[in-house]
């Protein structure tokens, strides 16, 4: 007897079938040499490292759901309600827990062209349509971006893959004025700025008007631990709980990113030292015939119309990078900011003016 019966066929959704995994920086046999992923060269601060040992007792316990005693770390250092604060695995899970919440099946997302390009994938992923606005003098478009009706729109301040920064008060003025219901500004690399917390509209957040993504992989060094937080009104901090997965920051992370965020001096040690080598790195490039960007974050992005010769040049000398084409930005190459050892290797190419 035939069997009529045929089993269906798995299919994905529709709307994934152009969509491209997420491609990481590539590591170099040196870690002073891999400088595709904007990682701190400097490290986490060495109180993290004396630390964790005494994180492990416990282990076979849940972590705190709510990572409380970081938020009200958090809520401490930038003086702001514990209630607006949602701690994540990583400021990746905040992006997808704000879209799944405002925008999944069938809403609206603006972001930038070239975008962060999680501000891209994960609302495709979630059946969201993205708008993608190009970059004017190489930062947001805001007036072409305010004209345009979306659930959320999405600022990367300072900008990745460029480096550029937008005055806060300009950030600020687009958030009242456009017509995005939310307006979610993604500080990943806002302590490398030259205001620095100045620069910040953590503050606004907190009363509601936007909201603003943090993360403690690119400053504080743990990109290894994924721990990342939103400021935003306490209604939607209410909603997101309701909708994450639990336990999804664990107890090392979350005693990592207290005793990170209290370290102000080996704080300061990482701005001073990547403010002084990318100085350096960005003068050597230019030196060498480069257009190069000014950058107001950990990395800088170098203009090459060689830009598979000059990568594949570093690459020999054990130095990995990011071409360009793979953020959005062809003819280009963005160059994470080395420590002291890692400006060696740049000193050691012959071919490059190193000051």
């Amino acid at each position: 007897m035939n069997d009529t019966h045929s089993a269906a066929v798995l299919q994905p959704r529709p709307w994934l079938s152009h969509l491209q995994p997420y491609v990481p920086g590539a590591p170099a046999a040196d870690p002073d040499g891999s400088l595709a992923s904007n990682e701190n060269a400097l490290g986490p601060s060495p109180r993290v490292a004396a630390a964790l040992p005494g994180s492990l007792p416990g282990a076979e316990r849940y972590p705190d759901a709510l990572s409380s005693g970081l938020v009200r770390r958090i809520a401490e250092t930038h003086g702001i309600p514990v209630d607006t604060i949602l701690v994540g695995n990583g400021s990746d899970e905040l992006i997808q827990l704000l879209v799944t919440a405002y925008a999944a099946y069938g809403g609206h997302v603006v972001c930038a062209d070239p975008p962060y390009q999680l501000h891209e994938k994960l609302p495709v992923m979630l059946g969201a349509e993205v708008t993608k606005v190009p970059l004017r003098e190489w930062a947001h478009d805001l007036e072409a971006m305010r004209a345009l009706a979306a659930d959320l729109a999405f600022v990367c301040n300072p900008h990745n893959p460029t480096g550029a920064i937008l005055p806060p008060h300009e950030v600020l003025g687009f958030a009242r004025g456009n017509r995005a219901a939310l307006t979610v500004v993604d500080e990943a690399y806002i302590e490398y700025a030259e205001a620095g917390e100045g620069a910040s509209l953590i503050s606004s957040a907190a009363r509601g008007e936007l909201a603003v993504l943090r993360t403690f992989s690119k400053f504080y060094g743990l990109a290894g631990m994924r721990v990342g937080f939103l400021v935003a009104d306490p209604a939607i901090i209410r909603t997101l709980q309701a909708i994450r997965l639990p336990f999804s920051v664990n107890s090392a992370a979350q005693v990592a990113a207290e005793i990170a965020l209290a370290d102000r001096d080996h704080g300061d040690r990482v701005r001073e030292s990547t403010r002084e080598n990318r100085g350096r790195l960005i003068a050597a490039f230019r030196a060498s015939g480069y257009e190069v960007l000014e950058s107001q974050t950990n990395f800088i992005l170098v203009f090459a119309p060689d830009e598979a010769r000059l990568v594949g040049r570093l690459s020999e000398a054990g130095i990995q990078v990011r071409p360009g084409s793979s953020l959005g930005v062809p003819g280009s190459v963005r160059i994470s900011v080395p420590n002291d050892a890692g400006m060696a290797m740049f000193g050691r190419l012959p071919w490059l003016q190193t000051p």
